[in-house]
């Protein structure tokens, strides 16, 4: 019975490639994936030549270990949580002069002070205070700002003290602008704050 079927596709594909009185002949082949015959070297169709590429080759899942535990890990990250947490709270125990935060975050001063407030801002965010210049009470914009500043704290100082949220406070940029150049006063903000 399927002799009598492929005999007879035959049949009609031959005669579709008659021109005039030459009959153009095509070499046909068996699809590979379903067994239909075709003139195509491999597959009679696309689902066919897909269906058979995804069985034989199977997609690969990139996965990535942590560096520190070699636990398999999505393939985007570095680390597992559990070392990332302990790599944060680590973070948060160097202190000003550690030679690790100036290899890890730049060769300048201003470089890992960039990276000090960044934390800081994080610190903040999670703290769960509002977003509300505790001066005038501006909330469109504000910035996070060290009431003693950075450079002022020993060298010796852990980071988990300058970033502490007794030293973080919310202004505006023209109150935080005040604040940096003596104009708005340290312990009126710290009194506003605390209230």
């Amino acid at each position: 019975m399927a002799a009598v079927q492929s005999l007879h596709l035959l049949n009609t594909i031959y005669s579709s490639y008659q021109l005039g009185s030459v009959l153009a002949w095509r070499m046909l082949m068996n699809c590979i994936a379903c067994g239909n015959p075709t003139a195509n070297p491999k597959f009679c169709s696309r689902s066919c030549a897909t269906a058979y590429n995804n069985r034989a080759q199977s997609k690969r899942k990139r996965v990535n270990t942590c560096q520190e535990c070699k636990t398999p890990i999505h393939r985007n990250r570095t680390y597992c949580r559990t070392c990332w947490q302990q790599k944060r709270i680590a973070q948060m125990n160097h202190t000003l002069s550690d030679t690790t935060l100036i290899t890890e975050y730049g060769q300048r001063t201003y470089q890992r002070n960039a990276r000090i407030r960044d934390w800081a801002r994080r610190i903040y965010a999670n703290s769960g205070r509002p977003y509300v210049c505790v001066n005038c009470g501006y909330d469109k914009h504000v910035e996070v700002c060290h009431i003693q500043a950075i450079k002022s704290f020993p060298e010796e100082t852990p980071l988990n003290i300058v970033n502490s949220l007794e030293n973080l406070v919310a202004l505006c940029p023209n109150c935080h602008w005040e604040f940096d150049n003596g104009l708005l006063q340290a312990n009126a903000i710290v009194k506003e704050h605390t209230l």
